[in-house]
């Protein structure tokens, strides 16, 4: 029988939870580039966008871990822009985070580092304290990764990248790459927003149902992004929620 899609990402979320502050010896996995968001709707890691306007940010200065078939990546950020290439980014860039997870009533913190260099992709994790939790580099075409064996081989880190790129990849590129799903952009619709802060919105919706315009039509994720007016999206304070898995991320640039 295939496995309940909220009991995956419950099991998913709660691996990522109880990794936190393990180290140990690491191990080269080869990975999915596909992941699922709910029945019959998944997002496919895209390709590299070529415009990410280049930004200055401090990297993490604790150890990670490196790939052995990979040399050392150069620091690396991001920045939303509305194209997408093969090519790859034209300049290296990098972006570091302070991300929060929250799954059902379990909560916990790690901090990440996601690089971009030509047309390759690399996220870092460390638990809060420093500890190297997971290395994932893609290339384009194929994904790897190299983490803490104490992690188990049922750890899915490669979500992590997904929800990134959901996150920060322009939305036509999104949109080609996610397959069962509708993308849908604008302000939120909380009340409160003004000049000095804005909130706008990234929801996905299944197929299904946007048959109906109803109000009981529901999204699968949604992303929220609250920053100034005239700030890049990599420097926006992110909340995505994910509500038939009882799934939350938060992230906060440092």
């Amino acid at each position: 029988m295939p496995l309940n899609l909220n009991a995956k990402w419950l099991a998913i979320a709660a691996l990522l939870l109880a990794s936190l502050g393990l180290t140990g010896c690491s191990e080269l996995l080869f990975r999915q580039t596909c992941v699922g968001l709910a029945k019959d709707m998944r997002y496919c890691l895209a390709p590299l966008p070529h415009d990410f306007a280049p930004a200055t940010d401090k990297p993490l200065t604790h150890p990670r871990i490196q790939p052995t078939t990979e040399s050392t990546t150069k620091p690396a950020i991001m920045a939303s822009q509305q194209t997408d290439s093969n090519i790859g980014v034209s300049s290296p860039q990098s972006f570091s985070q302070k991300v929060s997870i929250k799954v059902g009533k379990e909560s916990h913190e790690l901090l990440t580092q996601l690089e971009l260099e030509g047309e390759r992709m690399t996220l870092v994790g460390l638990a809060p304290l420093g500890q190297a939790l997971f290395t994932l580099v893609y290339d384009g075409n194929t994904l790897s990764s190299e983490q803490s064996v104490l992690l188990g081989d049922n750890f899915k880190a490669e979500y992590l990248m997904a929800m990134m790129q959901l996150i920060y990849w322009p939305e036509q590129s999104i949109r080609a790459h996610l397959e069962g799903g509708h993308l849908v952009t604008g302000l939120c619709d909380a009340a409160g927003d003004s000049l000095v802060n804005t909130s706008s919105c990234r929801q996905i919706y299944s197929q299904d149902t946007l048959i109906s315009k109803s109000a009981l039509q529901t999204h699968v994720v949604q992303i929220r992004y609250q920053q100034n007016v005239g700030d890049a999206l990599w420097q926006a304070h992110i909340s995505l929620t994910m509500p038939q898995a009882k799934f939350e991320l938060e992230i906060e640039p440092i």
